[in-house]
């Protein structure tokens, strides 16, 4: 049966990151919804920082309206997948974790969120963070601060401060990186692929073995010699992926 995918994209990327892999979904017979989240691409930032929830909450009024649409064209639109990359996981954790409506399968790829981040490097991250703030508060090295703050967070891991746009993306970035959503993973009832390149470095291998673990009856395909990014890297054998999974829920 053919149901429709609906992507959620990684932060940084937009529906361009996905100019590969959503005709070659396409193929397998599945229509393919990809749309920019708040903040990101075309779409307009938050009206204030947002939580992991908050995106959740845009994106099922999102799947909403786009299945709406398509029970109105006989599209067989009632049922859906839904794909979360990195970020875009962390939201269909949460949004898997609501049992909505619909919800027919999931695939969580390279998924960020479900490792706590280790104490210490949030106490190193905080010290740099205050000196950071006293040091370049001084009017001759004011001119500084945005640069030294991309160095802070570079130093500390967190290199996705790199696509940030203003006060509001900073917050809604410390608010989403933040949280841990283990507690979720149990509360997933729907089949669910887990897919993950052996080589990541931005959410390592333990992290697959985790969510794994905390869906039960979910599914773990690694890409062999694939790092953070399936889409772009191995576009044809990750479609291939979700294609066999799809095809298997019937």
């Amino acid at each position: 049966m053919e149901y429709p995918i609906i992507i959620l994209h990684g932060w940084g990327a937009t529906v361009k990151s996905y100019g590969r892999l959503k005709p070659l979904l396409e193929q397998g017979g599945n229509s393919v919804f990809v749309f920019d989240l708040p903040g990101f691409g075309k779409e307009a930032l938050p009206p204030r920082a947002w939580s992991v929830g908050d995106y959740a909450d845009w994106v099922e009024n999102k799947i909403r309206e786009e299945l709406d649409s398509r029970s109105r064209r006989n599209d067989n639109g009632s049922k859906f997948i839904l794909y979360g990359h990195s970020f875009g996981g962390r939201i269909a954790i949460k949004i898997a974790a609501r049992r909505p409506e619909g919800l027919r399968g999931l695939i969580l790829c390279d998924t960020a969120g479900v490792t706590p981040r280790p104490k210490t490097k949030i106490a190193i991250f905080s010290f740099l963070s205050k000196i950071g703030n006293v040091t370049f508060s001084l009017p001759s090295l004011k001119f500084l601060r945005p640069l030294a703050r991309k160095f802070v967070y570079w130093l500390s891991g967190e290199r996705d401060y790199h696509y940030l746009q203003g006060d509001v993306m900073r917050e809604t970035f410390r608010a989403v990186v933040s949280e841990d959503l283990s507690s979720f993973l149990p509360k997933i009832h729907t089949p669910t692929m887990v897919v993950w390149g052996e080589k990541d470095r931005m959410t390592p291998l333990g992290d697959a073995y985790a969510i794994n673990r905390g869906i039960a009856g979910s599914k773990l395909e690694i890409l062999g010699k694939i790092g953070h990014n399936p889409h772009l890297e191995t576009p044809e054998k990750l479609a291939a992926i979700v294609d066999k999974f799809i095809k298997e829920l019937d």
